[in-house]
């Protein structure tokens, strides 16, 4: 409602009508992300990338139903089950030319700069809005978008048959990028958290990851134990905490990689040397392209990764508040909200 932390409420906001060429979208979930906790925290970091300015409609990750369709949009019908790419990436910048829309110049994006999905209507530009099977339910397609993210990293940081991969950070993203290792054929998953996380880490246990409390064992040692002394080929950083990407980097053997999912909101501090030292490799990740969206649908129409496993409450809107300190807590993993006009 206003600049600063915790400034939120359930309260009626104009519907957003449907200009042309964008659809209207009637959301039936939403999912609640570490982006939009970082937004209600007034993360000074999220605030300087994102620019918001409020009163502002949070959340970005959603599916629905098309309500309108505006002038000049084809290809999409009223009834649709839709989910969309929030990032409202330029199209036109060098970076999008080169098919590099994830680090477009300009990229305002739903819920941190555009008007979000935690309501009841969302307009979004056609061009952005995709198709979702009509057998994936409405919680499992509200998780398209950070699907496409573990894709994406997939991309940039591909993993291989046989390969033992780590994934520092047992939140959501971390999840889907266990799933998304375990997909791509790895051979062993290790994922490593707090003692506070150790809930999370049983439900990496039963979804086949090795899970290691950093509190209590060394992971650097539990992987070499599991690799012969090596560590693992690749590592994903998916914590956002300053001393993630340190243990990631220490996890990986002598020419590994790791790929940095997590957005940080302080400085990270571990010496150069040891990347030059192990010819290690480390990339940066970030968001998607709209070739990732296409490519999603097949996987959710296939049921590649198991998403529904990682739904652990389902709340109205109106009690936002208890998803976000459930979220801050650990308590629960994905927050999914779902509206009482479905």
């Amino acid at each position: 409602t206003q600049p600063g932390p915790g400034n939120i409420a359930y309260t009626d906001f104009p519907d957003p009508g449907v200009p042309s060429g964008h659809v209207v979208i009637e959301v039936r979930a939403a999912g609640l992300c570490g982006t939009d906790l970082s937004l209600y925290h007034w993360s000074e970091s999220m605030v300087r990338q994102y620019r918001p300015e409020p009163p502002l409609v949070l959340g970005h990750e959603f599916s629905g139903v098309v309500a309108e369709v505006g002038m000049g949009v084809t290809g999409l019908h009223v009834g649709d089950w839709v989910t969309a790419n929030p990032m409202m990436y330029c199209g036109q910048c060098y970076y999008c030319t080169s098919g590099r829309h994830s680090i477009c110049d300009e990229r305002p994006m739903l819920g941190l700069r555009l008007n979000g999905c935690f309501c009841r209507f969302v307009a979004v530009r056609h061009e952005n809005v995709y198709p979702v099977p009509t057998e994936v339910s409405f919680d499992v397609a509200a998780m398209s978008e950070i699907l496409c993210v573990a894709l994406h990293a997939l991309d940039r940081v591909p993993v291989g048959p046989g390969d033992t991969v780590a994934v520092v950070g047992p939140g959501p993203l971390g999840f889907l990028m266990l799933l998304g290792a375990r997909a791509a054929g790895a051979s062993q998953i290790v994922m490593t958290g707090l003692a506070a996380d150790r809930d999370r880490l049983k439900v990496a246990a039963g979804l086949g990851a090795r899970a290691v409390v950093v509190d209590e064992v060394d992971p650097a040692a539990a992987i070499r134990d599991l690799t012969r002394g090596l560590g693992a080929d690749v590592a994903f950083e998916c914590a956002g905490h300053p001393g993630g990407v340190p243990q990631a980097i220490g996890l990986v053997r002598k020419g590994g990689r790791v790929g940095v999912l997590g957005l940080g909101n302080a400085d990270s501090s571990f010496n150069t040397a040891l990347l030059a030292y192990r010819e290690i490799e480390l990339i940066g990740v970030r968001a998607y392209d709209p070739r990732t969206w296409h490519r999603s649908y097949a996987v959710l129409a296939r049921h590649q990764f198991p998403l529904a496993t990682l739904v652990t409450h389902r709340l109205p809107l109106e009690e936002a508040n208890r998803g976000i300190e459930l979220m801050t807590s650990r308590q629960g993993l994905k927050i999914m909200f779902t509206p009482n006009w479905a």
